[in-house]
């Protein structure tokens, strides 16, 4: 079934697929995050209280919006780098969804 979205949601959706097969640090991914939404964002690692959390496991970022117009659930996968960038950055990111309500 195809999903109609709201300009904005499409919006949202072009900038978070431009996230894609891009280095950052948390930090400068939170500040993109949260200059695109005007406000603060932080993001949340995932695996780390899962048990059955293992070096094979995707890394997952994970944040939420409680606007009424982009109310949603958002998951950033990412690879770490094994050194820093010259750029400072730490992770590759690799996929995102994205669930509207």
């Amino acid at each position: 079934m195809k999903r109609d979205y709201t300009t904005r949601q499409l919006e949202v959706i072009d900038f978070l697929e431009q996230l894609v097969h891009n280095r950052f640090s948390k930090e400068s991914l939170e500040k993109k995050l949260s200059d695109f939404f005007e406000e603060p964002i932080e993001v949340v690692e995932a695996n780390l209280d899962d048990d059955d959390y293992n070096d094979l496991s995707d890394y997952n970022l994970m944040f939420n919006l409680e606007r009424e117009d982009q109310y949603g659930y958002f998951d950033i996968y990412m690879l770490p780098m094994r050194k820093e960038g010259f750029d400072g950055s730490t992770m590759y990111i690799t996929e995102v969804a994205y669930e509207f309500d």
